[in-house]
């Protein structure tokens, strides 16, 4: 197991070339699950990352924001050219 959390972590650390987004939520620490300081760690770690702020939210962060999670997404695959069919 060690060995594959090592593999992923070097590959998110390595891949420039896959495009990541990363959301995040406003809210009591409490309750969210990914917090100022694993953005940043994210941010120093992960190759081709992108942080998208999605407005507040609680636990379930899918039902407090789905709009902005769905445009969120939307807005970066259509950059990333994700689903292009050239």
């Amino acid at each position: 197991m060690n060995a594959r959390v090592a593999a992923y972590s070097d590959w998110l650390a390595e891949s420039s070339e896959v495009p990541k987004l990363l959301l995040t939520f406003s809210g009591p620490s409490e309750l969210l699950m990914i917090g100022p300081d694993e953005v940043a760690w994210s941010r120093s770690n992960i190759a081709n990352l992108e942080v998208k702020q999605c407005g507040p939210a609680g636990h379930l962060a899918p039902e407090d924001q789905p709009a902005a999670i769905a445009a969120a997404i939307t807005e970066w695959t259509q950059r990333q050219h994700c689903f292009s069919r050239d």
